[in-house]
């Protein structure tokens, strides 16, 4: 992806790929607006313009290299803003945001980027049709469309969030395991992540509706207000989402206690069913003739040990029925 370039004269129109070395009769001219966009690989073009725009070499050193949070920075010639767009498809691949700088002058704006991003295509895509609006309003509204654009694509967010947040809460309520606490835990993070990618971001936009930043038109300010308004409400439903997975993953705890609990019980139950016969074949275990042992004589029909086979029958039998009738009208066998 190499320089693009854009110039909007008000009496000539909108030329296109304009050569570096023709940009600087373009400069200083209020009925001009001009639009750079680069590849951040290309760093000896980026410092190239940054010295025929005679731009500060923090703001040139910006551009060239990744900053990873957003900022915004005051120059005597310009506006140094970098922001991040946060996709779906990268989250999912545990990539970092992307980053687009900008700097906005008095009648040029440059943005840079490492990849392909959708807010700058939709931008240029309404070159094509509408430059006298898009670039013939000035530099400060260029932005403004560009980070409208950035903002908007964060809807995407919300979709996706709900549609995990859907599945997860569909898996744990038909079967709590150690994977659907697993996806909780991943989605929670990202949610995180999405919190302090726009929080950030957030101060920044809040900072371009106010009144304490020179290069940005008064008219331009409620422009900015309304994208704030959009980020601010994009930000609370994520908050909300974070609280929604954090009572997912209660429900999900819960759930398995409940189920260990029964478990517990059960094998209660049948420790507590198995205690006669224990206690009765603890009392045949001692060295002493009891009722039961080797006998002799007609009534042999189980063999020389029927009656002994007779009284652990009785003792795990009937204590067994009257305890399993008990339990059942206590209520406590019903799972």
């Amino acid at each position: 992806m190499a320089l693009r370039s854009f110039v909007y004269d008000e009496g000539v129109g909108l030329l296109q790929d304009v050569p570096v070395s023709e940009l600087t009769r373009y400069l200083g001219r209020s009925e001009i607006t001009i639009w750079l966009d680069f590849d951040q690989s290309e760093a000896p073009e980026i410092q190239r313009i940054g010295d025929l725009f005679n731009l500060h070499p923090l703001a040139v050193e910006d551009l060239i290299a990744l900053q990873r949070r957003p900022k915004i920075d005051t120059y005597d010639n310009g506006l140094m803003i970098v922001l991040r767009d946060a996709d779906v498809d990268r989250i999912e691949k545990s990539l970092s945001a992307l980053e687009l700088d900008i700097f906005l002058g008095r009648n040029f704006l440059i943005t840079v980027h490492s990849e392909q991003m959708e807010c700058i295509e939709m931008t240029m895509a309404r070159l094509n049709g509408a430059a006298a609006r898009v670039l013939g309003r000035g530099p400060d509204y260029l932005a403004h469309m560009i980070i409208d654009f950035l903002v908007d694509d964060n809807l995407q967010l919300l979709s996706w969030l709900e549609e995990e947040i859907s599945e997860l809460e569909e898996s744990i309520y038909a079967n709590p395991t150690d994977e659907a606490l697993k996806q909780a835990a991943r989605l929670r993070k990202n949610i995180i992540y999405l919190q302090r990618l726009l929080g950030p971001q957030l101060e920044l936009i809040r900072r371009l509706s106010g009144d304490e930043l020179p290069f940005i038109k008064k008219s331009l300010r409620a422009y900015f207000r309304d994208v704030y308004d959009n980020l601010a409400r994009i930000n609370d439903i994520i908050y909300s989402y974070r609280e929604i997975i954090t009572s997912d993953i209660q429900i999900h705890q819960a759930l398995i206690a409940n189920k260990s609990n029964k478990i517990l019980a059960l094998l209660t139950i049948v420790f507590t069913l198995s205690i006669p016969a224990t206690i009765v074949g603890t009392f045949y275990g001692m060295n002493i003739n009891l009722p039961g042992g080797i006998e002799t004589g007609p009534w042999l029909f189980l063999g020389p040990y029927t009656t002994f086979i007779l009284i652990v029958l009785g003792a795990l039998v009937l204590p067994s029925i009257w305890m399993i009738w008990w339990f059942k009208r206590r209520g406590w066998l019903d799972y």
